[in-house]
C-alpha cells in the first residue's frame, strides 16, 4: 500500500471515554458525518450512533483488553452494532493511542468482497478493496506490528489455511465462535437492543420517515409507542432490522420463518436460552445478557441468553412447537419478562385450549376473589385462527359458531385476544351459565378498558344468529394468582351494565401432563 492520505476526522466522533456522559444526556446520540464519509464503500458506518448503557459497559470491558496478550472476539446477533463499535476501536487506537492499525472488513456488494484499511498511527491511512488472499497476506507483511481488526468473517473463514485473517487482535462476528481448549481468546458479547432503547432511538432520529411509516416526523407523543411496538413485532432487538422499511422487514422475517421446519423448530426451542442451532434459525434469534450493568455478564457465557424476540417469529414457530417446547419458551420468557413474556403466555394459552378437547381436559380459569362467578371452564371441539386484518376479524365474530374458540390471525387486532363460548360457574356449586367470553390474555398487572372497542365487538355479535342472545363477559386472563390479585382494569364499566372479570390460568402445571 503506497497511496497514503491524511486523516481529517474530528475526535469527537470516536471519543469512547465520553460514552457514559453521552448516554446520560437527554439526547444520547453522537453525530458521525466524518466516519460515515470515510467508510462509505468500505464497509459503511452510520451518520450517527445511539449510545446505550450496553455500549458504555462494553467499552469498559474492551478497554481493559486493548493491549492484552490474548485476542478478543466480539460476538452477538446481527444488526446490533458490533462492526460499528469495532470501527470506533480502530480510530481510537490509530488516532488517540497513535498505534498502527490494520482493518480487514468483509463486504457484501456486487463488485467488492473485502476492504483493507491501514492506519500508520501518524495521521495517515491507505485503503484498497477486492483483494486476493495473497494480496492481503502481502499487506500484512507490510503492516507488520500493526494491531489487526477483522470484521464480518466467520470462524471458519478466519481459520482458513490461507492465513490472510490470522493472527488477529480483534474479530467481530455474528456467528458462534467455538474457542478450542488451548485458545485463550476473550469472547465478549455485545447484546441486542431493548425495546425501550429502540423507542428513544426512533424519537431522536429520522426513523419514522426512513422506514416509510410516516411522511413527516411530527405526530402525537402517544403514537410513538404504537409505531415502535408494531416495528419491534417483526424486528426484535436488531437495530438494522428495526430501521428497515416495513414491507422489506416483513418479507425478511416471513422468509426466515418459512425456512424453519418442525425439526429445526425443535432445535430452536430445545436450545432456547443458549447453545448452537442450525444456521437457518440464527437470523431469528438475538443475543442477550442477564444484567447490562455488570461487566462480567459480557464475558461469562453463563449470563448469556439466545432468544427469539421477534413476536411474529415466535408466534409462527410456536405453531410448530409441541406443548412441552412451548412451556420451555414460556419459562425462559418469564425470566426475561417484557413483551416476550406476554406473547409466550398468549401462545401457550391458545395452544392449551386447542389441545384440551382431544385430551378430554378442561381449561379452568379461576376468578379473582369476589367475582360474580367462581370459575370458567373452556372445553370446545373447534379452535380457529382467522382474520388477517381488523375488518375480517370482526367479520369472524358475526359468523362464530357455538363451541368454538376463535383468535385473530392479525397480531394487532385490538382489545381482545380470543372469543369463545364457555361455562361460568357460580360460587359453591355446580350451577353454571353458558356465556360468550371476550378474552384478553396478559402478563401485565394493569390494563385500560376501552368502551368504544366493546361497542364494536357487540355490534358484530349482535349479527350472530346463534350467539346473539347469550350473555357476554369481558375476561382478563393472568398467568398467576399474584398478578390476578393485583390486577387493575382501568375504566371498567359498571358490572350491571357490562360484566368484567379477572382470572388466573397458570400454565406451568401443564408440563406434568405432557411428560
Amino acid at each position: 500500500m503506497t497511496d497514503f492520505k491524511n486523516l481529517s476526522i474530528s475526535e469527537d466522533e470516536f471519543r469512547l471515554d465520553s460514552l457514559f456522559t453521552t448516554q446520560q444526556s437527554a439526547s444520547p446520540i453522537v453525530m458521525t458525518p466524518g466516519l460515515h464519509e470515510f467508510w462509505e464503500g468500505f464497509g459503511e458506518f452510520p451518520q450517527h450512533y445511539f449510545v446505550r448503557m450496553e455500549e458504555v459497559v462494553f467499552w469498559k470491558v474492551i478497554k481493559k483488553l486493548l493491549f492484552d496478550k490474548d485476542r478478543v472476539v466480539i460476538v452477538g446477533s446481527s444488526g446490533v452494532g458490533k462492526s460499528c463499535f469495532l470501527m470506533l476501536i480502530a480510530f481510537c487506537l490509530a488516532c488517540t493511542e497513535k498505534k498502527k492499525v490494520l482493518v480487514i472488513r468483509c463486504l457484501k456488494q456486487r463488485k467488492y468482497k473485502n476492504a483493507v484499511v491501514f492506519f500508520d498511527g501518524q495521521g495517515s491511512y491507505a485503503r484498497l478493496r477486492n483483494l486476493s488472499s495473497n494480496d492481503i497476506v502481502a499487506i500484512r507483511g507490510q503492516a507488520r506490528g500493526a494491531i489487526v481488526l477483522v470484521d464480518g468473517f466467520t470462524q471458519a473463514e478466519v481459520e482458513d489455511t490461507k492465513n490472510e485473517y490470522e493472527p488477529f487482535d480483534f474479530l467481530a462476528t455474528s456467528c458462534q465462535f467455538d474457542a478450542k481448549p488451548d485458545d485463550n481468546s476473550h469472547i465478549v458479547v455485545l447484546p441486542a437492543w431493548r425495546d425501550a432503547d429502540l423507542l428513544q432511538y426512533a424519537k431522536l432520529t429520522n426513523w419514522v420517515v426512513e422506514t416509510g411509516l410516516r411522511k413527516t416526523e411530527g405526530m402525537k407523543e402517544s403514537t410513538w409507542p404504537k409505531l415502535v411496538k408494531e416495528q419491534y413485532f417483526y424486528s426484535g432487538g436488531s437495530l438494522r432490522e428495526f430501521c428497515r422499511e416495513r414491507k422489506m422487514l416483513e418479507m425478511r422475517v416471513v422468509r426466515d420463518c418459512r425456512s424453519v421446519d418442525a425439526t429445526q423448530s425443535f432445535d430452536l426451542v430445545y436450545n432456547y436460552g443458549g447453545g448452537q442451532v442450525r444456521s437457518q434459525v440464527d437470523p431469528l434469534r438475538r443475543h442477550y445478557i442477564t444484567d447490562c450493568h455488570k461487566e462480567e455478564h459480557y464475558v461469562d457465557s453463563r449470563w448469556w441468553k439466545l432468544s427469539v424476540d421477534s413476536v411474529y417469529a415466535l408466534s409462527e414457530l410456536g405453531r410448530i412447537a409441541d406443548m412441552d417446547k412451548l412451556l420451555e419458551i414460556y419459562k425462559y420468557a418469564k425470566s426475561v419478562g417484557a413483551s416476550l413474556h406476554g406473547v409466550a403466555y398468549r401462545l401457550l394459552f391458545h395452544n392449551a385450549v386447542s389441545g384440551a378437547y382431544a385430551k378430554r381436559k378442561l381449561i379452568v380459569l379461576k376468578m379473582q376473589e369476589g367475582s360474580r362467578y367462581e370459575k370458567i371452564e373452556i372445553h370446545v371441539p373447534k379452535v380457529v385462527r382467522r382474520g388477517e386484518d381488523e375488518a375480517s376479524c370482526y367479520a369472524c365474530l358475526s359468523t362464530l359458531g357455538k363451541d368454538t374458540y376463535w383468535y385473530p390471525n392479525n397480531p394487532f387486532f385490538p382489545f381482545v385476544d380470543a372469543v369463545t363460548t364457555c361455562n361460568a360457574f357460580y360460587s359453591g356449586g355446580e350451577v353454571f351459565a353458558s356465556i360468550v367470553a371476550y378474552i384478553q390474555v396478559t402478563n401485565r398487572s394493569e390494563k385500560k378498558f376501552k368502551g368504544e372497542r366493546l361497542h364494536r365487538l357487540n355490534e358484530e355479535m349482535d349479527k350472530n344468529k346463534s350467539l346473539k342472545d347469550m350473555k357476554r363477559v369481558f375476561v382478563v386472563v393472568c398467568p398467576d394468582s399474584d398478578v390476578c390479585e393485583r390486577f387493575n382494569l382501568l375504566n371498567a364499566p359498571d358490572p350491571n351494565t357490562f360484566l368484567t372479570m379477572v382470572s388466573c390460568f397458570n400454565p406451568e402445571p401443564l408440563g406434568s401432563e405432557v411428560n
